[in-house]
């Protein structure tokens, strides 16, 4: 049978923490994607908040607004070739 070797934690979590710096680096820089992911931020704080009295309202602010401004923000504001790199 074969076994799957599994990674220790901490390649695990070197690996994780250079992704997101890559993301970071080559995402987040981009005025517009930066106002996107704020919108998107600030609109998950308002789905929250509903949460507790509005579930259904919530789950669509969250998905509809919050996720596509969000997505938005990667896919038309990522610089060329990022993905064939990472």
């Amino acid at each position: 049978m074969n076994r799957i070797k599994k990674a220790p934690l901490s390649e695990y979590l070197e690996a994780l923490r250079i992704q997101r710096w890559d993301d970071h680096r080559l995402y987040h820089h981009c005025r517009i994607n930066q106002s996107l992911h704020l919108l998107s931020a600030l609109s998950f704080l308002v789905a929250y908040g509903l949460l507790l009295v509005q579930p259904a309202w919530a789950a669509l602010l969250a998905w509809c607004v919050s996720m596509t401004t969000r997505l938005a923000g990667h896919f038309f504001y990522a610089p060329r070739g990022y993905d064939e790199v990472n």
